[in-house]
């Protein structure tokens, strides 16, 4: 839950920073500077941990550029619903009157966490899928080392680096 709730975080602040870019022709567009240079870097680092082409390379990173789309939207609403949860809990009212005014935002709520969990095993299907043993081993690598890197990169820029 809280790698969760850091990706969360992260794309949330990649989003309030987004500007747009356009993109190459036949190309989806990066949404951003920084998820641009996400995009750039994560091409750069498949082709060089799976040695693809540019073209097989930068099909991969789109792919994982839609799950972070995916991801990004799910994870505002799921921090809104976790503020309606605090505005509920801490507002007026009986125990009982707070138990209905929840009881639909935490069906809304358990529903879309469910929904990141099925989508992040859509995505992992997917890019694994028309990759070998050995390529699959190091793909599962190179995101769990990308995915560390912004988790880290996150925590020093809310600790007053600019390192991302």
């Amino acid at each position: 839950m809280y790698r969760f709730i850091l990706l969360s975080a992260l794309t949330t602040a990649l989003v309030a920073q987004q500007e747009p870019v356009q993109p190459p022709p036949g190309r989806i567009a990066p949404e951003g500077p920084i998820l641009a240079q996400l995009y750039q870097m994560r091409v750069s680092r498949i082709q060089q941990s799976l040695g693809f082409p540019e073209d097989r390379a930068k099909a991969l990173a789109e792919r994982w550029g839609r799950w972070d789309r995916e991801f990004i939207e799910r994870g505002r609403q799921i921090m809104q619903l976790r503020l309606q949860f605090n505005q509920a809990l801490l507002g007026p009212g009986s125990e009982e009157d707070k138990c209905a005014r929840l009881k639909p935002l935490v069906d809304q709520f358990l529903s879309l966490r469910q929904q990141q969990e099925e989508a992040k095993r859509r995505f992992e299907a997917d890019i694994l899928q028309s990759l070998n043993t050995a390529q699959q081993a190091r793909m599962i690598l190179l995101v769990e080392d990308i995915q560390s890197r912004i988790r880290q990169s996150l925590r020093e820029t809310r600790l007053g680096g600019n390192r991302f």
